[in-house]
């Protein structure tokens, strides 16, 4: 990262804390989008959950605090283009879901984007405890936030890192490496393009971090998109232009 995209437009990146007492949940966001077609309405994913039931919570406060959890990390609004967009790589690759996933969560999320401090130069196969990912936090949020709910995002940010792929391991967390596939490279760059940036600049931003890509690689990242018919992408000299029509945008 050697700048700051400007973000346009209604994207900006969240203020939520809600790893800071939840995990992102990645595996109820798999059951819940096997069940709810793609083209359903935002209120089909309320019903899905509060009334269906369809992550089998024992109580009716248990489920609708699921529904907000995962509404609040995912939008689960077709209204929302984040959420288009997840859906429509969601079905392409299923093996790129935890990362799709993570990155919209990274997006909304402020304490899981503060522990990504812990993780993010970690080289593979190195150690790496709650403690570490609770520090992380702290140099961003420890005056704001009580002993507690501190070493509550330890443990929390440490399993939702364990749900995207960066981490094995339960009691003894892992560093390991991920492989960004052309979908979740085309999603990044989508939401890239949806906070301004344009040409390389799309994958110019923080939730591109997670993926992995090597520095000077991002162009080779958008080929290979490209190559999977995911992102429509145009080199002329030193002017790249990356359009996304299944999505409707261009940059």
């Amino acid at each position: 990262m050697t700048s700051s995209p400007v973000f346009e437009g209604d994207f900006t990146l969240g203020t939520l804390r809600t790893t800071a007492s939840h995990t992102t949940a990645i595996p109820h966001l798999v059951e819940l989008l096997r069940d709810v077609p793609s083209s359903a309405s935002a209120e089909r994913y309320r019903e899905a959950i509060v009334d269906g039931n369809i992550l089998g919570r024992p109580t009716q406060a248990g489920r609708q605090r699921s529904f907000r959890h995962l509404r609040e990390l995912y939008f689960l609004d077709p209204a929302r283009p984040e959420f288009t967009a997840l859906r429509h790589f969601w079905d392409i690759d299923p093996c790129s879901r935890p990362l799709l996933a993570g990155q919209l969560a990274f997006v909304r999320d402020e304490v899981l984007r503060a522990s990504f401090a812990a993780i993010a130069d970690l080289p593979k196969g190195s150690g790496l405890t709650s403690a570490d990912l609770t520090a992380a936090v702290a140099a961003q949020f420890g005056k704001e936030m009580s002993e507690s709910t501190l070493g509550k995002t330890g443990r929390n940010t440490g399993a939702c890192w364990t749900q995207i792929g960066h981490l094995t391991g339960r009691s003894k967390k892992v560093r390991t490496g991920v492989e960004a596939r052309p979908a979740a490279i085309a999603y990044a760059a989508y939401l890239g393009h949806l906070a301004g940036g344009r040409g390389l600049g799309v994958l110019d931003n923080p939730w591109s971090q997670i993926l992995g890509i090597a520095p000077g690689r991002s162009l080779e990242a958008l080929r290979d998109a490209h190559a999977q018919g995911l992102i429509d992408l145009l080199v002329a000299g030193n002017v790249v232009d990356v359009s996304f029509p299944s999505l409707g945008g261009e940059a």
